[in-house]
């Protein structure tokens, strides 16, 4: 009996109208209403290349800045006003709609042996190489408007396949992170595929580079074409 008293205020605590912070206030419905579509920027420290059962996922970690808490709210808010993210009408919950914070500038890559006639060991695959990821910038631009009814995946974002040499900081704002702040520590913001296999197949080590806000990140990893 005890136990369920103490409980109880607890509960009564957190919820409490006199004491609850503004964000407290905001919470209803399994959400937070917001003038923020975004809930999270992620700005980039380190990246890694994770093959996932043949899919190759560029994963990042970062420092995060969240618009929904106070501790947060200078940061958060500086990159909802670089994106004009200030009007959204409605209910986000917590950790959902992650970006980068930042666009990514350039994206290049190479392997360490022959990839066919026209790609020697070390020179760009960047003709061949493509990008898959979301971005969130549209839905936002658009005036929130969802872009489908029926495609949840797609219902805010739009989804992106270019070549690697195609890629620049005006079509890669608010990139969509598959990030779990706190817990993970790292997300999956895009996807690697190739539009031709090298001319023999086995294991190439590749050389992948990054650049976002003027700094340029570097990863190492292995794919076998069988």
């Amino acid at each position: 009996m005890k136990k369920l008293f103490l409980a109880i205020i607890a509960i009564t605590t957190f919820f409490g109208c006199k004491e609850s912070s503004p964000v407290r206030d905001r919470f209803w419905g399994g959400g937070y209403s917001t003038s923020h579509y975004i809930t999270n920027y992620i700005v980039m420290e380190k990246i890694i290349v994770d093959n996932n059962d043949g899919a190759l996922c560029i994963k990042v970690s970062g420092q995060d800045f969240c618009t929904l808490w106070p501790e947060d709210e200078e940061e958060g808010l500086y990159f909802a006003d670089l994106y004009n993210d200030n009007s959204y009408d409605g209910v986000v919950r917590g950790f959902t709609n992650i970006a980068l914070a930042y666009p990514l500038d350039k994206i290049t890559i190479s392997c360490d042996k022959d990839f066919d006639a026209n790609h020697p060991a070390g020179e760009p695959l960047d003709d061949i190489a493509q990008l898959k990821y979301s971005s969130f910038y549209p839905f936002i631009e658009n005036g929130y408007q969802h872009f489908s009814k029926d495609d949840w995946e797609y219902r805010d974002c739009v989804g992106y396949s270019m070549n690697f040499d195609s890629i620049n900081a005006e079509i890669t704002k608010l990139v969509k992170a598959e990030f779990i702040p706190y817990l993970s520590g790292q997300g999956d913001i895009a996807k690697i595929e190739f539009a031709s296999q090298p001319e023999k197949l086995g294991e190439y080590t590749f050389t992948l580079e990054l650049t976002t806000n003027g700094e340029t990140f570097s990863t190492e990893f292995t794919y076998t074409f069988e």
